[in-house]
């Protein structure tokens, strides 16, 4: 099986698992030239889902410099080498010289139940540092939401092969665009199969229509309502309410992109290509 990762954000964008070989999975970033959190968590969530499925495991690092360096300081690499000896690195390694960055990234960080709230402890002083004292209720709002997206990765998207998160403040000094962008992926059952057991779901066949539904307040699968469902639906209705919005999340075959403002909401639901191992949230904010 191959991934391939070529010019900016491509697992945000088309990029996708290809091939049906069962052996070897290969992540050829060799023309990647930026990553955002989602590509980042993305290529730790699919190396290890690989892994534990007993394949083989190839990175070949990207040629541009900045981004093979990135790759380097969000520690992808750390993580795949942790996989197994059957991990190989093929390309130039950068050398790992690095600065506290803790007020402006959140490198990849495996997220279980027992580590989530250390990880919001972390993960807060980065937000409120973005948005500053003057927009608190931004910052409590944007930090709800990466909360929820946490919890729902460790609460119904639990695996032994993990959940991966990373975050990045970008200034806008070279795209004009500054934002928050959170990201994580788990390698659970999905959120098809987490919604059909509850029996008022079962009726839902497809992923697309299950992401869809998930989004809607009050929707969850859990039998026993007791106020669950409301998660992901208060999250992106907070939010909008101080800035843009972009939202993406995909599970098996599914996925559902949201951009939503303060005047406005977009959700668009679309069939993947290929097979997503778990649930991706991907989580841009512009104050």
């Amino acid at each position: 099986m191959e991934l391939i990762l070529a010019g900016r954000t491509p697992l945000a964008d088309a990029a996708f698992l290809g091939g049906s070989g069962s052996e070897v999975l290969t992540v050829d970033a060799t023309a990647l030239q930026f990553a955002s959190p989602m590509d980042l968590a993305g290529i730790v969530a699919w190396s290890h889902w690989a892994a534990s499925s007993a394949m083989s495991v190839t990175l070949k690092m990207p040629r541009d410099e900045h981004a093979a360096s990135y790759l380097q300081r969000m520690d992808v690499l750390q993580h795949l080498r942790h996989l197994s000896s059957r991990v190989q690195i093929e390309g130039r390694i950068p050398s790992d010289a690095r600065t506290d960055r803790s007020s402006s990234l959140l490198e990849v960080t495996a997220l279980n139940r027992t580590n989530v709230d250390d990880l919001a402890e972390r993960l807060g002083p980065l937000i409120s540092g973005y948005y500053g004292p003057g927009n608190r209720s931004a910052g409590a709002a944007v930090f709800r939401a990466c909360s929820e997206v946490m919890g729902n990765a460790t609460e119904h998207g639990h695996s032994e092969r993990g959940a991966f998160m990373a975050a990045q403040l970008y200034s806008g000094a070279t795209t004009n665009r500054p934002r928050l962008e959170f990201a994580v992926c788990d390698t659970g059952i999905g959120i098809l199969a987490h919604l059909r057991k509850n029996p008022t779901h079962s009726y839902l066949t497809q992923d697309q229509h299950a992401i869809s539904r998930s989004m809607t307040a009050g929707v969850s699968g859990i039998a026993a309502d007791n106020g669950r469902g409301h998660g992901l639906s208060d999250a992106i209705r907070h939010t909008r309410k101080f800035g843009t919005v972009d939202f993406q999340i995909r599970s098996g075959k599914g996925e559902v992109r949201v951009h939503a403002t303060p005047h406005a909401h977009r959700q668009r639901p679309y069939d993947r290509p290929d097979q997503t191992s778990g649930t991706w949230a991907w989580l841009t904010h512009r104050a």
